[in-house]
């Protein structure tokens, strides 16, 4: 159980050092088997990862607010995510859908995704879910026709 905590606090550490995130902290509860990491990164919110050591789980909380459940947006967030596991993706941007299972949640219109995975892949899980992160930023939103969405949730420049 600790070994888990430990590969993900590492992993998330390594790109705070690199500076890549700001704030990083962690808030644990490891008797319930539960971290969150909180770190600033892409937007002025902060992002949310949630360990749960006894299931195996990282979870990116509340990661997209704001999404009606089963509108045309929570629709294509889905699709995309099923999209990161495919085959004609480069390997550097294909997610590992044989190591790790991704769901995604809608509770109280916000998004959030779980990526399921094997105890040794704690480290490997967490630098999925970065990458996931990243993806998730630069191409469904950035790429997508979600303009408004960013600027209205995340108070990025229209330009």
């Amino acid at each position: 159980m600790q070994d888990e905590f430990a590969a993900v606090k590492a992993e998330l550490q390594n790109y705070a050092d690199r500076g890549l995130f700001r704030n990083l902290s962690v808030s644990t509860a490891l008797n319930g088997g539960i971290a969150e990491f909180r770190f600033d990164w892409l937007t002025q919110s902060s992002f949310h990862l949630k360990l749960n050591v006894e299931k195996h789980q990282l979870v990116l909380h509340n990661v997209l607010p704001c999404v009606p459940f089963r509108s045309d947006m929570d629709k294509a967030f889905r699709n995309f995510l099923v999209g990161r596991c495919d085959e004609a993706l480069p390997a550097h941007r294909r997610l590992d859908g044989e190591r790790f299972t991704l769901q995604c949640r809608n509770r109280k219109e916000n998004l959030s995704v779980s990526i399921d995975f094997q105890s040794a892949d704690a480290a490997a899980a967490t630098k999925t879910a970065i990458n996931l992160l990243h993806e998730i930023f630069n191409n469904f939103l950035m790429d997508g026709p979600y303009q408004n969405y960013m600027v209205e949730v995340f108070n990025t420049p229209e330009e």
